[in-house]
């Protein structure tokens, strides 16, 4: 991971990429009642953007390019996973905000410990490997 001013660069780009995918599945909420043809569509466009912005914001926090693919995959499942479950499981109100909650704690986890992080994507890549 590095420090610095490209680690501040890399924690506002993970920050903004998430706040920019978060509006779109509220956005994409609300055009579902509906279900028009390209709906599918926009829903996997929407998830392949956030993997991508998330993989280059991991790319600036400096990890390896298949680890921060790893991880940026792994954190568009995670966010949308939570925001369907927030959403539809718990049917909130104020899904926006209850997601950004979880976020917020992920982007603060990122940037004030990087050194646990790349180490729990190590761990991670360490089991696909024992098998």
């Amino acid at each position: 991971m590095r420090g610095g001013v490209a680690h501040i660069a890399a924690v506002i780009a993970l920050a903004v990429a998430l706040a920019i995918f978060a509006e779109l599945l509220a956005r994409l909420r609300r055009a579902e009642p509906t279900r028009p043809w390209w709906f599918g569509y926009a829903r996997d466009g929407v998830n392949l953007s956030a993997a991508l912005m998330l993989w280059g914001a991991y790319l600036l926090s400096g990890l390896a390019p298949a680890t921060a693919l790893l991880a940026g995959m792994l954190t568009t499942l995670a966010t949308y996973l939570l925001d369907w479950t927030i959403a539809r499981g718990f049917k909130l109100a104020r899904a926006r905000l209850v997601l950004a909650l979880p976020l917020i704690a992920w982007v603060a986890w990122v940037a004030l410990a990087p050194g646990s992080f790349a180490r729990l994507l190590s761990a991670l890549i360490a089991l696909g490997r024992a098998t």
